[in-house]
């Protein structure tokens, strides 16, 4: 029997911890709630008027465009957005 540990692989990059002042969250959570105005006008106002509604390409498109923003930038730090409520960080320029 071996008596050796297994080997356990891990590939990958550790990477520091991010400091975001609260300042940089407040912008952070602005662009959020921009961001959700926006995908809120163009789902709910834009796309069904357009000719076909969601069968249109420019409809198609849009979706893509928002679920590439959403997942494949992270919505705007959105892991952290708990910390950035928590600390009241919703006034940019220093005032709370």
């Amino acid at each position: 029997m071996n008596a050796h540990p297994a080997v356990l692989v891990i590939e990958g990059e550790v990477l520091s911890e991010v400091t975001v002042t609260a300042e940089q969250m407040a912008r952070l959570n602005a662009a959020r709630a921009t961001f959700s105005e926006l995908r809120s006008i163009l789902l709910a106002q834009i796309v069904p008027s357009l000719d076909g509604g969601w069968k249109n390409p420019l409809a198609t498109e849009i979706g893509s465009r928002l679920e590439s923003i959403t997942f494949a930038t992270g919505n705007f730090l959105w892991k952290a957005r708990h910390t950035g409520a928590s600390h009241n960080a919703i006034n940019i320029g220093g005032g709370q």
